[in-house]
C-alpha cells in the first residue's frame, strides 16, 4: 500500500473531528476525499501532512510511519492547500526558505534549488521583494 490510515481520531475539545477514519490507497490509485463541511475532510489531510497530531490512529506513507518518521511521510506526499501558504510579509526567498526548511533540505542544496525555482518563474529580481506586494 502506498497510504494506509487506520482508526484515525481527532477531537477539537467536545468536538469529535475524526471518528475512526480508516482508508488505503494503493500505488497509481486515484482517491478522492470527500464529504461535506465539517466532515474531517482537512483534519485528515492535516494530520498525514504533519501539520496536526492525531489523538489515535496510525498513518503509513510509502512505508513510513507517521509516528517514527514524520519527515519521511512528509517527503513523500505533496499538499496543495485551499488557502495560499504564504507569509506576506516575508519575500518569496524567505518563504521557500521557512517551507524549505521544514523539509529538512539541506542549507546549500536549499539555497540552489530556491534560486532556480525563482528564476524558472521570473521571479529572481523580486526575490527580496515581500509576497504581499
Amino acid at each position: 500500500m502506498m497510504i494506509t490510515v487506520t482508526g484515525l481520531r481527532k477531537s477539537y475539545g467536545n468536538t469529535e473531528a475524526l471518528k475512526s477514519v480508516s482508508f488505503s490507497i494503493q500505488e497509481g490509485e486515484f482517491f478522492g476525499l470527500l464529504g461535506p463541511n465539517g466532515a474531517g475532510k482537512t483534519t485528515t489531510i492535516s494530520i498525514m501532512s504533519t501539520v496536526l497530531d492525531p489523538d489515535s490512529g496510525e498513518v503509513s506513507i510509502a512505508g513510513h510511519d507517521l509516528k517514527k518518521d514524520p519527515l519521511g511521510c512528509k517527503r513523500a506526499i505533496g499538499v496543495v492547500p485551499q488557502e495560499i501558504a504564504l507569509y506576506n510579509d516575508l519575500s518569496a526567498y524567505d518563504n521557500l526558505l521557512f517551507w524549505g526548511s521544514l523539509y529538512d533540505v539541506p542549507g546549500a542544496e536549499l539555497k540552489n534549488r530556491i534560486d532556480s525555482t525563482l528564476q524558472l518563474f521570473g521571479l529572481a529580481d523580486r526575490k527580496k521583494d515581500k509576497v504581499k506586494t
